[in-house]
């Protein structure tokens, strides 16, 4: 019985000292490298024993059928509305849903990502982790092999289509909603700002503060990655930094929040005015009522899928445009305002 050695390409590549392309054309025979460097690649192949995923070559013949969606985190209701969608349109154009979570965790989408790097799909939707690791050769590796779309969390890279929201603008919003209610001390909350959501966000919050001439503290600047220590991260920061408003950009960071102003005895609004990116109808329900912003999760989800169809469809060179979305406010009772349209 043969005993067949199970290594990717990447690590194939790694191994060899060339890129993973090389080693696809390679297995290929691809004429767009040289013989010395196909019988290098070749022959290393043989004395691995290596036997080449069978799903990647279904994935050559276009007969996957299947697209994967990378995201950070399936019971965010944000990422379940898109994916509902999601999962939709790709069943009406006969394509299957593979869903992956990375549990914010870096490591956990490299390994994700390699493994589609071998064939397993048609291309990918993906909204990457919020890890202060700034290495994205993973995903540059699978642009090379199947089509890609971002999805709200994103990487700068050239053609290679993003949907988003404008994440710059709702921050400055936010904050100059609670600036106008002669708030002075405002809390940012977010996760690394490696992740271009809480980077953009961010600087909207900033620009605001700028413009109304209040300054900009550190200590007023709460970035936690690690969701579990994050209610006591969040408690501490009121304790000391003692803020008369909160903009929170993570959903489930807001529920600690309002957790840790039980355990404390902060009333909101009258102590602490809240507002906070949310997707979920539960907002209307907390106690007080949130003041919410959220993504046009159905339209954003549509988009994904239609632009990545498009390029499965018409080839992967196919540079589709990139589409930033307005977020809805909802001005309720946790910022003290009436709501408005």
């Amino acid at each position: 019985m043969c005993n067949f050695v199970k290594m990717t390409i990447l690590e194939i590549a790694k191994k060899l000292g060339v890129s993973a392309s090389t080693v696809s054309r390679a297995m290929r025979n691809s004429h767009q490298i040289s013989e010395k460097t196909k019988k290098k690649i070749n022959d290393y192949l043989k004395e691995i024993n290596f036997r080449p995923n069978p799903q990647a070559s279904s994935l050559k013949r276009g007969s996957s059928k299947t697209i994967a969606v990378v995201i950070p985190d399936v019971s965010n209701y944000f990422f379940t509305l898109a994916l509902n969608v999601i999962e939709e349109i790709a069943n009406e154009n006969n394509f299957h849903v593979l869903i992956y979570q990375t549990h914010e965790n870096h490591t956990k989408e490299v390994e994700i990502i390699n493994e589609l790097c071998n064939g397993r799909v048609d291309g990918v939707i993906i909204s990457v982790v919020g890890s202060l690791d700034k290495n994205f050769t993973h995903i540059k590796n699978l642009i090379q092999f199947v089509p890609v779309v971002f999805f709200d969390r994103v990487i700068s890279e050239p053609g290679i289509p993003a949907i988003t929201c404008k994440d710059y603008e709702s921050g400055l919003k936010a904050t100059q909603h609670l600036i106008e209610l002669n708030c002075k001390k405002i809390l940012f909350i977010g996760i690394s700002e490696q992740v271009s959501v809480t980077k953009d966000r961010l600087a909207g919050y900033k620009k605001a503060l700028k413009n109304n001439f209040l300054n900009i503290k550190k200590e007023n600047i709460l970035l936690c990655e690690n969701e579990a220590l994050a209610k006591e991260s969040i408690k501490k920061a009121l304790i000391h930094v003692k803020p008369d408003a909160v903009f929170s950009t993570v959903e489930r960071y807001t529920l600690c929040l309002y957790s840790a102003c039980n355990e404390l005895f902060i009333k909101i609004p009258n102590d602490l005015k809240i507002i906070s990116f949310y997707n979920s109808p539960t907002a209307a329900l907390l106690s007080p009522p949130l003041s919410s912003i959220s993504h046009p999760a159905f339209q954003m989800g549509k988009l994904c899928i239609e632009s990545l169809l498009h390029k499965i469809k018409r080839g992967k060179e196919i540079h589709a445009e990139n589409v930033t979305l307005d977020c809805e406010f909802d001005f309720r009772e946790s910022s003290h305002s009436q709501k408005q349209s």
